[in-house]
């Protein structure tokens, strides 16, 4: 062998490797830099979560000792104490108290005995009063329930017949202090609705004397009636003795289309409020420009209402306006 530059040659045996660049799986690599992320760290532990996703929802078995209890001495417990707000603590005891219709009977009758019989010279407190309203607010005590529950304290009547309920309501001789339930003054005014607030507000003549903020709340049922046409309830709440005045008429008048029936009652009880105080001018305006502006606009457009309101109230300032 031939001698290049006085070097030697060496014949190197065996398989030979390829630079990098050379190779196939050169370019297929990842970089490096690219690979070193920070991996996550699983923790199980709870001590560092937020609070929030430490609460959970109480497993079945964690209940309460009160709610452990079973169904029957609950219902005992309910009973005795009489608290008709102990089922809506939890969803449990709710489950176990709202079953038996004969404890719900029971109860009733509890809370509303001291507010019966009150023509004997026994008066009721305010505490038993204002329980027996939170009763009649409960939602199992419904019209249906009412009635069935009025008809076993009058033995000799017989369910599914045509029974006067005001009348045998008023035989039981309640307290005329007792409010009904302000889920009555709710709408929608269903006829069980009606017939509940009849039975228990016919001896209310003056609301605001019985309690100041409760009429507050006759007022905003009267609103909800007068917007929905209903001249019954509307009828019935100011036979309470809630004050009519101009806001009322104008709703009546723009927002609800005009009812006769109801602007005739509106009227008609603000005249009658007017002429017991003795006063020659009320709360009730009959000049009132959005009142006359709807009656105006209404006769042009052919609405018979329309016409109707501005001969009504015409009429109405004839008859209160001193001829001279």
């Amino acid at each position: 062998m031939a001698i290049v530059d006085g070097l030697t040659p060496l014949k190197i045996r065996g398989k030979r490797r390829g630079i990098p660049a050379e190779k196939w799986t050169s370019g297929r690599r990842r970089n490096v830099s690219l690979q070193k992320r920070q991996a996550p760290v699983e923790n199980h532990s709870t001590v560092d979560a937020p609070p929030s996703k430490q609460r959970r929802t109480r497993p079945p078995q964690d209940e309460s000792p009160l709610e452990q209890l079973p169904a029957e001495i609950l219902q005992e417990i309910f009973e005795y104490a009489g608290n008709v707000d102990l089922p809506v603590v939890s969803r449990q005891l709710a489950a176990k108290l709202s079953k038996s219709r004969h404890l719900q009977s029971e109860l009733a009758g509890r809370l509303l005995e001291p507010i019966l019989d009150t023509q004997h010279g026994s008066r009721p407190s305010a505490k038993e009063l204002r329980v027996a309203t939170r009763l009649l607010n409960s939602r199992f005590v419904t019209w249906q329930f009412f009635t069935t529950w009025l008809l076993r304290r009058h033995d000799n009547l017989v369910e599914g017949e045509s029974h006067d309920w005001p009348k045998l309501w008023a035989a039981l001789r309640p307290s005329h202090a007792l409010l009904p339930p302000r889920k009555l003054l709710l709408p929608p005014f269903t006829p069980e609705k009606v017939a509940f607030l009849s039975t228990l507000a016919q001896n209310i003549n003056d609301v605001a004397a019985l309690d100041s903020s409760y009429s507050e709340d006759v007022y905003e049922g009267l609103i909800a009636a007068i917007r929905a046409g209903h001249a019954d309830v509307v009828a019935l709440l100011l036979g309470m003795g809630v004050s009519s005045d101009t806001e009322l008429l104008r709703i009546a008048v723009v927002d609800a289309d005009c009812n006769k029936d109801v602007v005739e009652m509106l009227v008609n009880a603000a005249m009658t409020s007017r002429s017991s105080n003795g006063r020659s001018t009320g709360a009730l305006d009959l000049l009132d420009p959005a009142i006359w502006s709807w009656a105006e606009h209404a006769r042009e457009r052919g609405n018979d209402r329309g016409a109707w309101l501005v001969s009504y109230l015409q009429a109405l300032q004839r008859k209160t306006v001193p001829s001279r």
